[in-house]
């Protein structure tokens, strides 16, 4: 969604640019291409860090579901006693572990132990 957003906006400066292209002075038209690579280089940036933290994201939910221990919020997590929510990313417990009943853990916050 953020890159049809990023596309869009790229394309209405660009359309700016050549639908005014005989009444834009070039001071004008200097700032409009200033904001246009702004905007694209914004744009890689965002999705360069959307991307990589999916990435981690993926990394601990695979190794989660592989049995291995996760450490989240100074918590042991582990697949015997939580259980991963794909839709909001998170840990929750399972009906064995009453110990942290209600608690609701971000993958955000975990690491490989």
């Amino acid at each position: 969604m953020q890159f049809l957003l990023f596309i869009g906006i790229a394309l209405f400066l660009s359309a700016l640019w050549y639908a005014n292209n005989e009444t834009l002075s070039k001071r004008n038209k200097q700032i409009l291409l200033v904001l246009i690579v702004l905007t694209i280089g914004s744009g890689v940036v965002y999705e360069w860090q959307n991307d990589k933290k999916s990435a981690l994201n993926r990394e601990m939910a695979n190794a989660f579901k592989q049995g291995k221990t996760l450490i989240c919020k100074d918590k042991e997590i582990s697949n015997a006693s939580f259980i991963f929510v794909s839709g909001t990313q998170s840990f929750i417990p399972n009906e064995n572990n009453t110990n942290d009943k209600g608690v609701v853990i971000d993958i955000v916050t975990c690491k490989l132990k």
